[in-house]
């Protein structure tokens, strides 16, 4: 398949996690579960805690400021910073701005928010690549970052052993490593209180202010819209499941990549990634994390990864990323 030499892709992508953490041992004992339950079940080893005074941009930042280090000058060079998250610092102002004062950049910068959580990745590809090319810039960033720690009751069992605090930063330029292929998008708008924040919003006074999930809701959803999708993505890029080398899904738990695991029947190797364990469910960095490991092992081998995010919304989004 020929591309064309200025699409725009993945370039390299760099993570950041906080310092705090707990461990499947620390969750076993304070809800009262099997540790064979926390690391099997949900598939968590290790989650994530950010600091009290560490907010989303921190973590934001952090993980950009890597790609800066490890490349001079790039940091005067990008033209697009979008932060994709659930948990912004603010209601208002965007956390992009933020990102962006904290990081020092110019004023030609176009920053932007996207208000999506675990199928947020995928989105906030095709909103870059099509901003970047749209408007001929040469280098953008897609910044994932969460910290639902601090919107997640500490006592609440189905929601405090899963979610983990990351960040991570997608570079997208003309020079990519992995290019997008067709994308599939969907939405089912009457699942939108199956993980819901009531907080925060000032019409709202009464809110709860705490996440609540409906894991059974989201579960079923998942089941049976993923692998829909999945073959629809499939299909539109004209390829088969046995084309693709890895399929990298949103970590959400053990349990759900079995699921989709055996509806697809993908046979349990190393083509499903899974990386939960040592992260955690991270929401919307939970896909490029993933994906940073692949390219890092990756050498020059010829690729082609599906990739594909759900959650909360409900949404969900899909495609196949080619190495160049």
């Amino acid at each position: 398949m020929g591309h064309d030499k200025h699409e725009v892709g993945i370039e390299d992508i760099e993570y950041f996690l906080p310092e705090r953490f707990m461990t499947s041992g620390d969750l076993a004992k304070d809800f009262g579960f099997s540790l064979s339950f926390i690391e099997e079940k949900i598939g968590v080893k290790k989650i994530y805690i950010a600091g009290e005074n560490e907010t989303t941009s921190d973590l934001a930042v952090e993980a950009a400021r890597k790609h800066f280090d490890k490349r001079p000058g790039l940091e005067n060079r990008i033209g697009i910073i979008a932060v994709c998250t659930q948990t912004p610092d603010f209601q208002l102002p965007h956390t992009s701005a933020i990102v962006h004062k904290k990081l020092g950049l110019g004023a030609d910068v176009a920053c932007f928010d996207i208000g999506l959580g675990c199928s947020g990745f995928v989105y906030g590809i095709s909103i870059v690549k099509s901003f970047m090319e749209a408007n001929d810039i040469e280098y953008g960033l897609l910044i994932t970052a969460e910290t639902y720690s601090k919107v997640i009751d500490d006592n609440e069992k189905s929601t405090k052993p899963l979610f983990s605090d990351a960040a991570a930063a997608t570079l997208l330029s003309r020079q990519p490593r992995l290019i997008p292929r067709n994308f599939t998008f969907g939405t089912d708008g009457s699942g939108y209180d199956s993980l819901i924040l009531r907080s925060g919003n000032p019409a709202i006074p009464s809110g709860e202010n705490h996440l609540f999930m409906d894991g059974r809701r989201i579960y079923n959803f998942v089941a049976s819209v993923v692998p829909e999708d999945v073959k629809k993505c499939l299909n539109i890029n004209g390829m088969e499941l046995s084309d693709i080398d890895s399929f990298v899904f949103h970590q959400a738990s053990n349990f759900m990549l079995d699921t989709l695991a055996k509806k697809l029947s993908i046979p349990n190797d190393k083509r499903l990634v899974r990386n939960i364990e040592h992260f955690g469910n991270t929401v919307s960095s939970s896909i490029p994390i993933a994906l940073k490991t692949i390219l890092d092992s990756a050498n020059d081998t010829q690729l082609k990864i599906l990739i594909s995010g759900f959650g909360v919304g409900l949404s969900w989004a899909s495609t196949i990323l080619v190495t160049e």
